[in-house]
């Protein structure tokens, strides 16, 4: 039986970052160095966030501290990118994340 055409391996990883990052889900990420951890968790914090939590109400744990401080950057600059974005930018940034 023919199968349909497989997803790329980008589109693949795509989706299970999609996946982690989904706040209904409970997870647990660990991968090589590389692979998109901190990404995954900067955007559930922004869901999260999107969802209406408190910001003071989120808690991650990633190490070592450079990871850590890279996903707060990561997650102080979409929110900064956010703030003065046009309507339709932040349309298609949320549309992006959140799928």
């Amino acid at each position: 039986m023919a199968r349909g055409p497989q997803p790329s391996p980008a589109d693949s990883a795509r989706f299970e970052q999609r996946t982690a990052a989904d706040t209904m889900a409970s997870v647990w990420v660990g991968a090589s160095a590389g692979t998109g951890k901190t990404k995954v968790l900067t955007d559930r914090v922004l869901s999260l966030l999107l969802g209406g939590t408190p910001p003071q109400r989120t808690q991650c744990l990633t190490f070592p501290r450079a990871a850590a401080a890279a996903m707060a950057n990561r997650v102080r600059a979409a929110l900064g990118a956010w703030a003065i974005a046009p309507p339709e930018q932040l349309e298609l940034w949320i549309a992006d994340l959140t799928g």
